[in-house]
């Protein structure tokens, strides 16, 4: 069974595959989680319909398109299948006898690939680390938010406002009345009360 990108919503063509939750050969069960979809509006994980065997095609990190196959689930019934083809190993056990004669002069030839190997970490170390600081790309979802942000602070009046008010008259109301009203409702009075009323009358 393909493991296609599902469609998210009306405006979401394509999305980031941020991460596998299995490797590739694992075992899984339908309901299992497999990787997790991130897009511009919402991240979603996206679960296995049939219990089998994954296989990735796609790997983490990677953009994908909706109705992209990004792997398989080999179902139960065709792992034996794979399986199968067991008189491929009598050829494998023929090829062991000349092996000596390979040893000896492959011996230095790892010796000469290994200063290649170190350059493979290399490729794979995406985020960038200068100092205390690490570069790595954004998520879809997280890019979103920065526009919307950053769209605010053009758009929006950022301005603070101070008005006065002489309250000297409502807090001596309030120490007259506050044994009160404590003893009648139980709660003590706040100056919330004399706001509203306030603006209640305002609008009046």
């Amino acid at each position: 069974m393909d493991i296609k990108i599902p469609a998210v919503g009306e405006s979401i063509t394509s999305g980031l595959l941020s991460t596998w939750h299995k490797n590739d050969g694992d075992a899984v069960s339908a309901g299992d989680a497999l990787f997790t979809l991130e897009t511009d509006k919402v991240s979603t994980e996206i679960t296995a319909e049939i219990a089998g065997t994954l296989r990735v095609k796609v790997a983490a990190g990677a953009e994908v398109k909706i109705g992209e196959i990004v792997g398989t689930i080999e179902s139960a019934g065709s792992t034996p299948k794979a399986e199968a083809p067991k008189p491929a190993e009598k050829p494998a056990k023929k090829k062991e006898t000349p092996a000596p004669k390979q040893e000896a002069p492959p011996a230095p030839a790892p010796r000469l690939e290994a200063p290649a190997t170190p350059a493979a970490p290399a490729e794979t170390a995406a985020p960038v680390t200068e100092g205390r600081l690490t570069r790595k790309k954004m998520s879809p979802l997280r890019r979103k938010i920065a526009q919307q942000l950053v769209m605010a602070q053009h758009t929006a009046a950022i301005l603070t406002t101070f008005n006065e008010a002489d309250m000297s008259a409502v807090m001596r109301l309030r120490g007259e009345m506050q044994e009160a009203f404590t003893k009648e409702h139980g709660v003590k009075l706040g100056f919330m009360s004399f706001f509203i009323k306030a603006t209640v009358s305002a609008l009046k």
